[in-house]
């Protein structure tokens, strides 16, 4: 038995045990997975379990003597319902990660510590939850092709695509606590049980198929749209009509399967009443959809988070719907691509149409499946040299997507604003140099006054040789204790492959005690274009010194191997208005 479910699996194992090596070995581990959205997901289970803040439905804010609010008002999850607050984020990713926080419950010692639910182990249940429902997530993905009948092969292949060339690497690893690879499981394994109905007419399946509708919308209400995949799944008019009758001829099934469905959405249901005492809530307050201004061309086409930028394999699911358009498979072409213009005028039509500080457009990782099928099916269906040359080129993007991952991981690819000139900026560099260089503080100068300026000058420092080229008492410069900005300008070509740092800090007076330091890649000093000779500038924040003690300020250049040629030097101390 245990022979068999291993052999069954074995595919998914090794992509399993890839993925980490690569975790391990290339991208590192992350201390903490629960955090931004990721906390509102996961919140529910020490707020039940431990801290017992949960149920306020007779206690409203404004009534809270005994504390019960003090650890949820802290939490930037927890948003304004009425006269109380609510969890803003669904509770089906929690479910999931209940049996593992459980584990991390027994194991973890709570002497010692707050034992809050968010110390390293619960931190560590978390990325190993994440972990097995992508397993699981994958290991539909290949039941779901082979129905399909897509050769055994061919969906190791997808499956490798879908772990290593898509978003899916990041929200398993830096963003783990997100919902997005617990949906994916659910919606692939909605995806089976419901093709698998059709074509064999088990109302087994469909019990099934209604369970994880039903664990779909605890995960993330927008995602039960999947139900309208309904039609591609059938195949044809007939067998979807078919399909559709046949439950109310057995209203034990069915009934079976309305109770399926409602179980899973009565356990949101029942802790939206107790945290407010109402069965129905909306707690994405303030957040909505605009459905007369979607975003379809950014949503799919920006450089800051479009589809397919960020995830360009999926392209060949586009191909992949050519393909069915050549083999006469008019109902697949029709009902998947209005399925695809669907979510994503929906999906666009969000408030925030790039959801937010995240690495590519996080929304479509949940329906990541469904791309897969039409790429699977021609795949399968082309000829030999075909195969081999389509599947060559869709590696490619396996490689983009890896450094990418890592890219997002270590602050080169901005979470929020990339454009297509930052994207060309950072494409494929990885080394420390470009770490930080497009999230370079932006300030109002207008708010400011320049107390002092200094020009240093042009310098020329040697290689491998640290210089310092600027010095100062704090005595010289006027207000400087209301100093919270000092800018240094230089001339220079911010050449992308230069090491060189510029280090700014500050001392007492002795010499003792450093009160300030920080080191700069002077590539992080550009304003216009790297490889370009312009006047960069980075301002370095200060928090102002209210002491009247004298400080020793000192502008160092660390350079590279090559001597250096720092032109028009300056240093400008500001202060707010």
């Amino acid at each position: 038995m245990a022979g068999r479910i291993l052999k069954s699996i074995y595919r998914e194992a090794l992509i399993l045990f890839l993925f980490v090596f690569l975790v391990h070995h290339y991208f590192g581990y992350v201390d903490k997975v629960i955090k931004s959205d990721g906390t509102g997901y996961y919140e529910y289970l020490p707020s039940l379990f431990i801290h017992h803040d949960l149920v306020r439905k007779d206690v409203p804010v404004q009534a809270d003597t005994a504390g019960l609010y003090q650890r949820i008002n802290s939490i930037q999850s927890y948003v304004g319902f009425g006269d109380f607050k609510v969890n803003k984020y669904a509770c089906g990713t929690a479910l999931l990660q209940l049996p593992f926080f459980a584990a991390a419950s027994v194991l973890t010692d709570r002497e010692g510590n707050d034992h809050d639910g968010y110390q390293a182990p619960f931190q560590k249940a978390v990325f190993i939850a994440t972990l097995f429902y992508l397993f699981l997530g994958i290991v539909f993905l290949r039941k779901l092709l082979e129905l399909y009948r897509v050769n055994e092969h061919l969906i190791t292949f997808m499956q490798l695509l879908l772990v290593l060339g898509t978003g899916v690497t990041n929200y398993t690893t830096y963003d783990a606590c997100f919902s997005h690879i617990y949906s994916l499981f659910a919606i692939t394994a909605f995806l089976y049980f419901t093709k698998h109905y059709f074509d064999s007419r088990n109302l087994n399946q469909f019990i099934f198929a209604c369970l994880f509708a039903g664990l779909v919308v605890i995960l993330r209400q927008v995602n039960v749209l999947i139900v309208l995949f309904a039609p591609f799944l059938a195949g044809s008019w007939q067998n979807l009509r078919q399909g559709v009758i046949l439950p109310f001829k057995k209203p034990g099934k069915l009934f079976s399967g309305i109770l399926a469905f409602t179980g899973m959405v009565f356990i949101q249901c029942l802790l939206w009443y107790l945290q407010t005492g109402k069965f129905f809530v909306y707690s994405y307050q303030g957040e909505s959809f605009d459905f007369t201004k979607p975003h379809i061309a950014e949503i799919l086409f920006s450089f800051q988070k479009g589809l397919f930028i960020y995830a360009p394999v999926l392209i060949f699911s586009l191909l992949g719907l050519i393909w069915l358009l050549f083999k006469k498979k008019y109902l697949m072409v029709t009902t998947w691509a209005l399925f695809f213009l669907l979510i994503t005028y929906i999906l666009s039509s969000w408030h925030s149409w790039y959801y937010g500080a995240s690495f590519g457009l996080r929304a479509y990782i949940d329906f990541y499946p469904v791309f897969f099928i039409p790429f699977a099916l021609m795949l399968n269906g082309v000829k030999p040299w075909m195969k081999v040359l389509i599947a060559a080129v869709a590696l490619l993007p396996v490689p983009l997507n890896i450094i990418q991952t890592y890219q997002y991981k270590n602050y080169i690819l901005h979470w929020t604003f990339m454009d297509r000139a930052k994207y060309r900026r950072v494409f494929l560099k990885t080394d420390d140099r470009f770490k930080g260089l497009l999230w370079k503080k932006e300030f109002n100068y207008d708010q400011f006054r320049i107390n002092k300026e200094v020009l240093i000058g042009n310098i020329i420092t040697s290689a491998k040789e640290d210089s310092i080229i600027y010095s100062e008492y704090t005595s010289t410069i006027p207000d400087f204790r209301n100093v919270s900005l000092v800018q240094v300008l230089i001339d220079n070509d911010f050449n992308d492959r230069s090491d060189t740092k510029i280090i700014l800090s500050i001392s007492d007076s002795s010499y003792t005690k450093n009160l300030y330091w920080l080191d700069k890649f002077l590539v992080g000093f550009y304003e216009k274009e790297l490889n370009e000779w312009h006047t960069g500038m980075y301002p370095f924040e200060i928090k102002p010194f209210t002491d009247n003690e004298i400080k020793y300020i000192t502008l160092t250049v660390r350079p590279d191997s090559r001597i250096n040629k720092l032109n028009n030097v300056r240093i400008r101390y500001l202060s707010m208005k």
